[in-house]
């Protein structure tokens, strides 16, 4: 059964404007946050999943969340952009072979599009 939380406190998200959307640093800034809240969440022990985002389709967008511990299954959500969550019973009925698959698939999709530019 896992459970899903805030941002610790120092770990707020960045604020998306029109201004860091045109000139692009609204991705830096993302890319900064995602990588600072994962090198804390993996203080939390050892499992590889530590830090890693899963995402869910969810209207236009993704519902995110990283993966804080591992036992017990503890999600952070990620509120960025449109903020989109999941279902609490989804969140409720989450094991971490869930989440390891999830992780695996994405890695392999990412392998596959990064082998196609390569040959383009």
């Amino acid at each position: 059964m896992a459970t899903a939380y805030s941002p610790p406190e120092g770990f707020e998200p960045p604020q998306i404007t029109l201004e860091n959307m045109r000139d692009g640093s609204y991705e830096r800034e993302e890319a900064a946050f995602l990588e600072r809240l994962a090198d804390r969440a993996k203080m939390n022990g050892t499992s590889p999943l530590l830090g890693e985002v899963v995402r869910w389709s969810r209207a236009d967008g993704y519902a995110q969340y990283m993966v804080w511990n591992t036992k017990p299954l503890q999600l952070i959500h990620l509120n960025l952009i449109d903020g989109y969550s999941i279902e609490p019973a989804l969140i409720r009925g989450l094991r971490v072979a869930d989440i390891r698959d999830m992780v695996e698939s994405a890695a392999r999709l990412r392998a596959l599009f990064s082998r196609k530019r390569d040959e383009s």
